[in-house]
């Protein structure tokens, strides 16, 4: 077999320009680096013997890095081609609607054509679908992590039965996966927001349904609350002491915005209360009885 020991160069242009003029063209020629490289070739067929069409074929290192991928013809041959002498290397098979398949680990020598066949097996989770979504804050667009998702199956009667539970990430997000052909509904619930609901149709193998909740921010839910105990010195409780709630303003003024009692056991609890920065006053009245 031959090879080109060379990169094929090509020289600067110079021109002659006067009878018997001498010009020099020097040219400096880079090594081949496939001189030494081997090949891998193979055949993807599926479990009847029948060759597979547009098949993936991944070759990686040792630490699983990708470095090279092919496709199959319709023959279901496929070829690597000049491909760098190595160790180790790991070599894998795929077309959808099938399992990945790997083959043996195997060693390239310079100038060695060596042969790694597939025999691809019908994956049984290709019928199903997978639903994926995003969960956000409707005003903000922002993700809301720690959402719970339900995910509801719905027969032909439109009874929901719970199929299966997730919680979004730190980006919003969450998938239910394996899922059979069919009709569901996706129920969101987060706190300090109201809660969402969708409907999703599984209408079709492999199918991926994406779903994206905004959610609406609850006034009521999404506000906090403010309780505490009023105490003696002797840390006693005060029972229906007087509590004032006041905003603190952003000149450090106080504004107050809520009045309640403690109660037997000199607790406190101010509700619905909205963002900000707040303090609280508090003294009980004694009444003497008159002589």
């Amino acid at each position: 077999m031959k090879q080109e020991q060379y990169i094929l160069g090509q020289s600067i242009a110079k021109a002659i320009q006067d009878l018997g003029e001498e010009i020099r063209l020097d040219l400096s020629l880079q090594p081949n680096p496939n001189l030494n490289a081997g090949t891998v070739i193979g055949t993807v067929k599926d479990e009847n013997g029948n060759p597979i069409d547009h098949a993936l074929i991944k070759i990686m290192d040792s630490n699983h890095n990708p470095l090279a991928h092919a496709f199959t013809g319709a023959d279901g041959a496929y070829i690597f081609s000049p491909f760098p002498p190595g160790t180790d290397y790991h070599i894998y098979a795929t077309k959808q609607g099938y399992a990945l398949a790997e083959n043996l680990p195997f060693t390239l020598l310079p100038n060695q054509t060596i042969r790694k066949d597939f025999t691809l097996v019908v994956d049984p989770n290709a019928s199903l679908g997978i639903i994926a979504g995003d969960v956000t804050n409707k005003t903000t667009h922002a993700p809301v992590k720690g959402a719970v998702v339900n995910l509801y199956s719905v027969d032909e009667l439109g009874v929901e039965t719970l199929y299966a539970v997730a919680y979004t990430n730190e980006y919003g997000q969450f998938v239910f996966s394996e899922l059979p052909l069919g009709n569901y509904i996706v129920r969101v619930n987060a706190l300090g927001y109201k809660p969402y609901a969708t409907t999703v149709l599984i209408s079709g193998p492999g199918q991926i349904a994406h779903v994206i909740s905004d959610l609406n921010v609850d006034q009521d839910s999404s506000r906090g609350t403010i309780s505490g105990i009023i105490t003696e010195t002797n840390n006693q409780p005060i029972p229906f002491a007087d509590v004032t709630l006041y905003r603190v303003e952003a000149d450090n003024s106080l504004t107050p915005i809520a009045f309640t009692k403690t109660n037997d056991e000199g607790v406190y609890l101010f509700i619905n209360v909205p963002q900000g920065n707040y303090k609280i006053k508090s003294n009980k009245i004694f009444i003497s009885q008159s002589v």
